[in-house]
């Protein structure tokens, strides 16, 4: 039978045919979303048990579609699912659980893209719960987990495989500690002190350092037993609170925070003190203390084991100075001019205290013999340049800072790997605490600069300083030794800030301080190096601009001046 409309048949059929294409074209998959996190894991057969918990929860779908944001999923094989006891995965699906279903799952996700030569710098990692987890790549484990098999590059981010299921941890600090064993006599004054529930607070994150019974062991134990009469209540809670840091400061490296050791970072106790960190040779250092073992995750937050008690110091600096015989004739020297009594008094200050040895060289030598008259007033003027107010922390300080002596002149602290100096003198030994302040123990009497005036300095000098910076920068670049070449500019620009910021305005500064700030970078170092740079020469532009505008305006005043070169 004919047709008797044969054009709307063909009519129809094409338009069929476009709205099939159209639909097509509309439903088709992303290229970049099919090879997202939560696409891949369903198509890894040893997945199959991950993909069915991860099915129950609400993070599959930011796995499977969010291609806007980064994660890291570390994904236990389907073999990790068999070693949990029987029951456990129907019971984390009972609908009643969801909540502990997407607290475990998310304990396994990272809100960050990490690749391995990355994770192999770090120590500890903050997942989606909130919770800390270990980590130690090179040896292949993160908590009681082991990798397996090669990571899996995705769209959104990045899956590692791991052969056990990672479980969040409920204990906070004091829990942690009492399941340990090595800390029943600090859990023991933990309790005593009344400080159980800054321990507990799960409001905040905290930092601990433990001491084990073996360091209350090295005590009298006469004095151990006397902490826990009622007598002493007060300072028992003081030595309690001097083993707790708000906030995070690992050992090791974790990504979003910065760690004891990195340029700036001074945590303070609940007490008030600061806590000193030095990397020996024997290894960290806690006000002394050597860490054992770091970066425990906890519930609410992370302990270190350390080998001594750490009590909070009572001695002042004049004490301290008089406990030690190198400094015996610093100290006589400070008693002649008067300044003990400021250095032994509540005011802060920091001290840079040379060795009797240094004292003995010319001319300092004969102004000792007689300290007395013009001698004392001489001797005044060089021992204030010794002098700081405030507590400023030499080992673990910026490259560069400037400091002000008692008597407002300028001294340089300077830190180039494990060198310390104050302007050019070596620091032998750093950051000895008084309750009053520091001392700092140097190799020779700090010289007077004689540099020039702070108000003399010109938009000339700071333009050759950052012309320098960079001239001295670009062999190290083009040489491929990144890492080195960021940490001259990052030095050079703590040296920068501190001698002519005065040639730019507060936005400028903020962007230049923010380049070349030391945020603890672990890999991209020449990414780093190239954003200082860059920073750098914007600075110089600025700087030129400012000083063509300065000899602008002089010669608008003497116009008969020839302008060679304009």
């Amino acid at each position: 039978m004919k047709t008797l409309y044969p054009w709307i048949s063909l009519s129809v059929i094409v338009s069929t045919m476009l709205v099939a294409l159209v639909a097509v074209e509309v439903h088709a998959a992303d290229p970049a979303e099919a090879k997202t996190i939560g696409r891949t894991i369903r198509e890894q057969p040893e997945l199959s048990q991950f993909l069915e918990v991860l099915e129950k929860s609400e993070i599959i779908s930011d796995l499977s579609e969010n291609t806007r944001s980064r994660f890291t999923v570390f994904a236990p094989v389907n073999g990790a699912f068999e070693k949990l006891p029987e029951g456990a995965v129907t019971t984390l699906l009972d609908p009643r659980n969801d909540d502990r279903l997407e607290e475990v799952l998310r304990f396994h996700v990272l809100g960050r893209s990490e690749p391995a030569f990355a994770l192999e710098k770090y120590a500890l990692l903050r997942m989606l719960t909130g919770q800390f987890v270990s980590i130690d790549y090179p040896a292949g484990k993160i908590g009681e987990a082991s990798f397996t098999g090669k990571a899996i590059s995705c769209s959104n981010g990045v899956i590692y495989l791991i052969d056990t299921v990672l479980t969040p941890s409920t204990d906070d600090l004091f829990q942690r500690l009492q399941k340990d064993g090595r800390f029943s006599i600090f859990t023991r004054a933990i309790t005593a002190s009344r400080q159980g529930k800054l321990f507990q607070n799960m409001h905040g994150l905290y930092t601990t350092f433990a001491p084990t019974d073996e360091a209350f062991e090295k005590l009298p134990p006469e004095l151990v037993e006397s902490l826990f009469k009622p007598e002493n209540d007060e300072r028992l809670e003081d030595i309690i609170k001097h083993h707790i840091v708000q906030g995070i400061v690992a050992a090791g490296k974790v990504p979003g925070y910065r760690s004891l050791g990195v340029a700036d970072v001074v945590p303070r106790s609940a007490f008030g003190q600061q806590i000193n960190f030095k990397a020996t040779a024997d290894g960290p250092t806690i006000d002394g203390a050597a860490v054992i073992e770091a970066d425990l995750p906890c519930a609410n937050g992370i302990v270190h084991v350390i080998d001594s008690v750490i009590p909070p110091v009572e001695k002042s600096l004049l004490d301290l100075l008089r406990e030690e015989e190198r400094f015996t004739t610093l100290v006589s020297l400070l008693e002649a001019t008067g300044l003990d009594l400021p250095v032994a008094s509540s005011s802060e200050f920091t001290i840079f205290a040379p060795i009797n040895e240094a004292w003995e060289k010319s001319p300092y030598a004969e102004l000792i013999n007689d300290p007395t008259g013009l001698n004392r007033e001489a001797l005044f003027g060089i021992l204030a340049r010794h002098v700081i107010t405030g507590k400023h922390v030499s080992e673990n300080s910026i490259a560069y800072e400037k400091l002000r002596t008692i008597h407002g002149a300028p001294i340089y602290l300077t830190r180039d790997g494990e060198d310390r100096r104050i302007s050019e003198v070596a620091i032998n030994e750093t950051d000895t605490e008084a309750f009053n302040g520091l001392i700092n123990a140097i190799e020779a009497v700090i010289d007077d600069p004689m540099e020039l005036p702070e108000g003399d300095i010109s938009t000339v000098d700071a333009i050759e300083f950052v012309q320098e910076t960079l001239e001295q920068a670009a062999p190290l670049y083009g040489d491929g030794q990144y890492e080195l070449c960021w940490r001259y500019y990052t030095r050079r620009g703590y040296e920068f800030l501190s001698k002519y910021s005065a040639f730019i305005d507060d936005q400028q500064r903020q962007r230049f301080a923010g380049a070349i700030e030391d945020d603890q970078p672990v890999f991209q170092f020449a990414a780093e190096a190239w954003s200082s740079r860059n920073a750098y020469r914007d600075v110089l532009r600025i700087l030129e601009q400012r000083e063509d505008r300065i000899q602008d305006s002089y010669l608008m005043q003497v116009p008969d001046r020839a302008r060679f070169g304009r």
